[in-house]
């Protein structure tokens, strides 16, 4: 796509129509503008790619294009969501692309205000409940550290093809099985409208408390954590989705949609001359593996399986 196929859709006044890639300009100063600023945080902060690029240059963007409810802005790499987040939030409709499933999983989650945020809260509450109930009975107290012998505890497991695409250590055994006991119990409500928002919860709640994954900004793997409170740190997450949503509730929200698709393709599912800009920063082509940064929740959450 060239920047002379991102044309404004009439009847609406001409903008000039722009491609802007969002690596360019923050690069130079990736230390300062990778940062996330507190004001950011809603939405953005339920779950981000490390070293995503930040919200403040999609709005800066936005205000240069002069985009507003009429048009329709695009990102074709939208990993989990930044461009997408700032133009819902800025009343822009929206396009995203992401070949990556978890990504995708993300992005729309972070899109979709319609879940109820009081319902979201009292489910979240009861199924932490029944997972603390059921680790009960296995003599396992999530709320303090075990205190005996690990090895005897009859742990839950990824199956073995699962397991070998997990970088090494990235989590321990006790703490898997909590969170593996715990999505059993998720699962219970997979059909409910706040499901998916309960999963991307535990995601970011696996990636930044549970692992043993620390990044910097490449992944590795740092202090190993023997044992976790794994349901207050999910609940922890699944609030912080709650008090967004209860600010944006019952107030109008511009379409957004993100489409599992690959942007090498893009003229198979995009219309044409239905754009009229984009914000994007796309893959870097220096044999980066970009599914490294997202492999234990896509693997331990079912995303990925061999």
């Amino acid at each position: 796509m060239t920047p002379k196929s991102l044309q404004l859709r009439l009847p609406f006044p001409p903008v000039r129509s722009k491609l802007f890639n969002a690596s360019d300009k923050h690069d130079a100063i990736n230390s300062q503008s990778n940062k996330l600023d507190p004001r950011d945080r809603a939405f953005h902060d339920w779950y981000r790619f490390i070293l995503s690029f930040p919200p403040h240059l999609v709005r800066k963007y936005i205000q240069e294009f002069e985009l507003d409810y009429r048009h329709t802005l695009l990102d074709p790499f939208c990993g989990t969501g930044t461009t997408l987040v700032e133009a819902k939030m800025n009343m822009i409709g929206a396009i995203g692309l992401e070949a990556n499933p978890f990504p995708h999983f993300a992005g729309s989650v972070k899109t979709d205000w319609a879940v109820d945020a009081d319902i979201l809260r009292s489910r979240s509450y009861d199924i932490a409940k029944r997972a603390r109930e059921l680790l009960q009975l296995q003599g396992i107290d999530d709320s303090q550290p075990y205190g005996g012998d690990i090895d005897v505890l009859p742990l839950k497991t990824l199956n073995p093809d699962a397991a070998r695409l997990l970088i090494k250590n990235s989590i321990s055994p006790l703490p898997l099985h909590k969170v593996l006991v715990l999505l059993e119990c998720l699962e219970e409500h997979r059909k409910e409208p706040y499901y998916r928002h309960t999963l991307l919860g535990l995601a970011n709640a696996l990636l930044f408390s549970i692992s043993n994954l620390r990044f910097g900004p490449e992944v590795g793997i740092g202090r190993l954590k023997v044992d976790i409170p794994v349901i207050s740190s999910w609940l922890h997450e699944v609030n912080k989705i709650a008090v967004d949503l209860s600010v944006v509730a019952g107030k109008p929200h511009p379409p957004t949609d993100v489409r599992l698709a690959d942007a090498r393709q893009i003229g198979d599912v995009i219309e044409p001359n239905s754009i009229d800009a984009v914000i994007t920063s796309p893959p870097y082509p220096n044999e980066k593996d970009y599914t490294r940064t997202t492999r234990l929740e896509s693997v331990v959450l079912g995303f990925i399986n061999d």
